[in-house]
């Protein structure tokens, strides 16, 4: 089984409201090969939702462009989704790049200016820990 960003497979849970739908990657999920998970959603976040990014390091801090804090929201939503994952036989895990969340290695810097630096999102950083091999939508094993 593959963990996938649930976005990736056109499901519309994205802070706009719409998918980041990757036809190859829906193929694995409609074939029942995937576990689809959406760490903001599972921490209680709306669709669509102001977009957040993560503001602060020490002490972590993730907020809207509106100034919100929905770190409590990011973080719990995170463990949410590893839950889920822990349950099935994973082999990798396929997330969104950039993402506050599902960013691997690069993440939007906190001044919402679409600025990247190098970073892992919240939920990346779980995985990590627990070991997991992570993927985006833009290396991931088979991409064409």
């Amino acid at each position: 089984m593959i963990g996938i960003s649930k976005c990736l497979c056109g499901y519309d849970c994205t802070y706009r409201g719409d998918s980041n739908r990757i036809e190859a990657l829906e193929l694995i999920d409609k074939n029942g090969e995937a576990v689809l998970i959406c760490p903001e959603v599972l921490g209680g976040l709306s669709i669509p939702r102001d977009p957040a990014e993560i503001v602060s390091e020490e002490p972590l801090c993730v907020e809207t462009v509106n100034g919100k804090n929905v770190t409590k929201e990011y973080v719990e939503g995170a463990q949410r989704a590893l839950d889920i994952l822990k349950a099935y036989d994973i082999d990798y895990v396929i997330l969104k790049s950039r993402s506050p969340s599902c960013g691997l290695n690069h993440i939007y810097d906190g001044s919402f200016s679409h600025r990247v630096i190098d970073a892992d999102g919240i939920f990346v950083r779980l995985l990590k820990k627990e070991g997991y091999k992570i993927y985006t939508e833009e290396n991931y094993p088979g991409k064409q």
